[in-house]
């Protein structure tokens, strides 16, 4: 086979590949479909900008700026900055850890096939969408009723991959498994071969970390970003933690050498600095994820998920009943991610906790549907 008609065999193949879409951005909308955190203010967001703008030089390249921001993940964290790499978004580390430890240190997957996967499902697609892109098969291990986790169950699954994916929090459903659960399990994947990467963009809001679990064992990452608490979802800053070998592989080889621009690492660095600030917001927008919970809750026919992110997973169950829900917020110029039917759950739809302001039009949105 030529070049060009290879090149052109794999065009046709990612041109039938499912992809991640972007939100359509709706102006004067109330945005509480994409899990930003707009209970952080504006204004000290802003504040942190400026003074970033006034001490950065960007005809240089950023070289104090990555250190800076390692020294600040680490003191939030608790953990050794050793332990610790940086990128542009989750995003982008995934993509970096797919194109090398994943495809390197993986089982073959169907014929043709870079290797195998495996995740439980519904779970983050773009995890599952870059997957294919690089040409790995992905087993889909279906969530419990209630979105609960049947270990033993995915470990079966799990061990015939060569990457596992947890993500915890998991997106789009809030849930998180008991930490017990999550740490037997990443014993019983403990095996040659076995990548296992941990994605926490969540878990600010949530119970427990895996994090320190990451820098005892060789073959896990966490991947972490300060899109979520920290309300940086513009800068694209991401971090990942694991063993102090491969972090630090990670920093000196994997990822290039200037990975997030230097306006971007002194505006993390600078929220980074005030994490006192960012945690009093964090319990705000966790007192108000129980305060929306319990409300939906109280609404005939409508059925709210526990979470342990900044979003609530809803289920509305009629056909006509979520259409009146959506009319209802389109109305009101809430823009929420309307999901449709999702594992055997009908009329969802993911809601981000907003300002107090926010989830109260939200809330009187479902109560005017719930009641049509």
């Amino acid at each position: 086979m030529t070049a060009a008609k290879t090149v052109e065999k794999e065009l046709k193949r990612i041109a039938k590949l499912d992809r991640y879409v972007r939100p359509e951005k709706i102006t004067g909308a109330i945005k509480l479909d994409s899990n930003e955190n707009f209970a952080l203010d504006a204004k000290f967001v802003l504040q942190i900008v400026t003074e970033a703008a006034r001490r950065v030089d960007l005809r240089e390249y950023p070289i104090d700026e990555l250190d800076g921001l390692y020294a600040q993940l680490a003191k939030y964290t608790g953990i050794n900055e050793k332990y610790i790499g940086a990128g542009s978004g989750s995003d982008q580390i995934i993509e970096l850890l797919l194109t090398t430890l994943a495809s390197n240190n993986n089982k073959k997957g169907k014929k043709g096939s870079s290797g195998r996967a495996a995740v439980f499902v519904p779970t983050f697609s773009y995890f599952i969408n870059r997957c294919e892109l690089h040409g790995m098969a992905v087993d889909k291990v279906p969530l419990e009723k209630n979105f609960e986790l049947d270990i033993d169950r995915f470990a079966k699954s799990a061990k015939k991959a060569g990457l596992v994916y947890l993500c915890s929090p998991n997106n789009p459903t809030g849930g998180q498994i008991p930490k017990k659960d999550a740490v037997e399990l990443l014993d019983r994947l403990d095996y040659d071969n076995a990548l296992v990467l941990v994605d926490e963009a969540y878990s600010d809001f949530a119970s427990y970390s895996l994090a320190k679990e990451a820098t005892k064992r060789d073959n896990v990452i966490v991947l972490r970003t300060l899109s979520k608490a920290f309300g940086l979802a513009g800068a694209r800053v991401g971090y990942m933690i694991a063993g102090e070998k491969t972090a630090g592989l990670f920093r000196s080889t994997i990822q290039s050498p200037y990975p997030v621009s230097t306006l971007s690492l002194t505006i993390a660095t600078g929220v980074l600095e005030r994490a006192d600030f960012v945690k009093k917001t964090i319990e705000d927008v966790k007192g108000e994820r129980r305060r929306v919970f319990e409300s939906l809750d109280e609404i005939k026919g409508i059925k709210a998920f526990r979470s342990d992110a900044n979003f609530l997973f809803v289920e509305t169950g009629k056909k006509k009943r979520y259409s009146a829900i959506a009319k209802a917020l389109e109305k009101e110029g809430i823009v929420v991610k309307m999901l449709g039917n999702v594992s055997g759950h009908t009329g969802c739809m993911r809601v981000t906790i907003g300002t107090q302001e926010m989830n109260d039009r939200f809330l009187k949105c479902v109560r005017e549907g719930a009641a049509s």
